[in-house]
């Protein structure tokens, strides 16, 4: 087995520098300990001593309102009790298990919120969860390509609220707790020195498989069976079988020649630019040291930025002793042409809402910005008709496969899950023949 790498360097979006005392991720910061699949990968490479699960604030979790951050209730009383929405707005979710049954076809995120819980909850609590998680809209986004549980709870239960009712049962019965109507939450978790931690560690597991700046151009048929795997400089390699784990839009360029129509589905996958600004300030400047994880803002706020990660409070270490770390995130399906932006327009920006929101004056005495020109790929309607057309037209090229976040989940989770089975899907073809 090889590995062949066009960067010069594994991980893809993970990965993490270290500046000044500041450990700053370039894309995600964790994972969520409640799929076995990545605690155990985590086992196999030898890391369980090295993770570090966020501190309990960041159970603290905020939505900017009228320029403000807003506690997001965490129980029915807090609820009640939250400035985050609006009396009407809090009664029409009450409604909630009384919304129009789903019409047919494939509905957007915040169709189907708006229909269950009404229109404020859908652009508020919604829309700002599809801009956390996916930097996307959710008047875009594919309901059943993005939140997949949410669309089962509903198909299964009848609605939100009887879904939980009907967990909790489930869960009382069997002397365990329900969690959540989408099952238990699991607690963010990372490495003492950042995420790349597990992506070097499984690197170094591959015992030197591993080749950089490979310059991979395409893959054709071989003679006779396997493929050819062309090389910048025309160097040519044979192999039984192969697994393109990158990006959508990166495999597309990568079987041009192979297959035209697989191709163009992988093309027609989205993603969304995303930016990320990491700003230091001295604690002693700032009007109050934050307390929890962060805030998001839906749209129609005000801000201009995503939201903010009060990167500090998460993990330990993230920050030199006196320093606070905000990870400010820009750009998304809403506003693309972020990425083009300056450095110096990037933290006007941001230090904009930071000084609207929080009543932050300080200049930052440390600033790292990091940009995904095709940071996040977006699920939109009708994604998942596009991921089984690629699938059929991979029954047509035994042995090879595609794999990583452009398809059925964006998590480390899920790549983490998704891998086993796609090697021995690939061992299975290879062997047959």
């Amino acid at each position: 087995m090889r590995v062949l790498d066009n960067a010069d360097r594994v991980g893809g979006n993970i990965r993490t520098d270290r500046e000044s005392g500041y450990v700053l991720e370039w894309g995600p910061n964790g994972f969520l300990d409640n799929v076995p699949a990545t605690p155990e990968l985590v086992r196999r490479v030898g890391l369980v001593d090295r993770m570090v699960k966020a501190d309990e604030q960041s159970a603290l979790r905020y939505i900017v309102r009228k320029g403000r951050p807003r506690l997001v209730p965490a129980s029915p009383p807090a609820f009640l009790r939250s400035d985050a929405l609006s009396w009407p707005g809090k009664l029409r979710i009450a409604g909630e298990p009384f919304a129009k049954p789903r019409p047919d076809g494939d509905e957007t995120v915040h169709d189907f919120a708006a229909r269950r819980i009404g229109d404020e909850a859908a652009r508020v609590l919604v829309g700002a969860m599809v801009t956390g998680v996916y930097a996307g809209d959710a008047r875009k986004l594919s309901l059943e390509a993005t939140f997949p549980k949410m669309a089962a709870m509903e198909r299964e239960y009848g609605g939100l609220f009887r879904a939980m009712l009907g967990k909790r049962r489930e869960a009382k019965a069997k002397g365990g707790k329900a969690g959540g109507p989408a099952g238990p939450g699991g607690v963010l978790t990372s490495f003492r020195s950042g995420l790349q931690e597990l992506t070097d560690g499984v690197a170094a597991r591959l015992d030197g498989a591993i080749e950089l700046s490979a310059g991979i151009d395409r893959i054709v048929r071989g003679a006779g069976r396997g493929y050819e795997i062309h090389r910048t400089g025309g160097r040519v390699e044979r192999a039984d079988a192969v697994v393109l784990a990158c990006p959508a839009w990166s495999t597309a360029g990568l079987v041009r020649d192979l297959d035209g129509e697989l191709a163009a589905e992988l093309a027609r996958i989205p993603s969304a630019p995303v930016v990320v600004a990491h700003l230091g300030f001295e604690v002693a400047e700032l009007p109050e040291r934050p307390r929890g994880f962060g805030f998001l803002v839906p749209r129609g706020e005000g801000a201009t930025v995503l939201g903010a990660l009060y990167t500090s409070n998460i993990f330990p270490g993230r920050s030199p002793e006196g320093k606070f770390l905000f990870t400010v995130m820009l750009g998304g399906a809403h506003e693309p042409e972020r990425i083009d932006d300056s450095d110096d327009a990037i933290v006007v920006r941001a230090l904009g809402d930071l000084h609207t929101t929080l009543d932050v004056h300080a200049r930052p005495e440390f600033v790292r910005i990091f940009r995904h020109p095709r940071g996040i790929p977006q699920y939109t309607v009708g994604h998942l008709d596009r991921v089984r057309a690629i699938e059929r037209a991979l029954e047509r090229l035994p042995g090879l496969a595609v794999s990583g976040n452009s398809y059925l989940g964006i998590s480390v989770n899920h790549c983490a899950e998704e891998a086993p089975k796609v090697a021995e899907r690939v061992l299975a073809a290879v062997r047959g023949a």
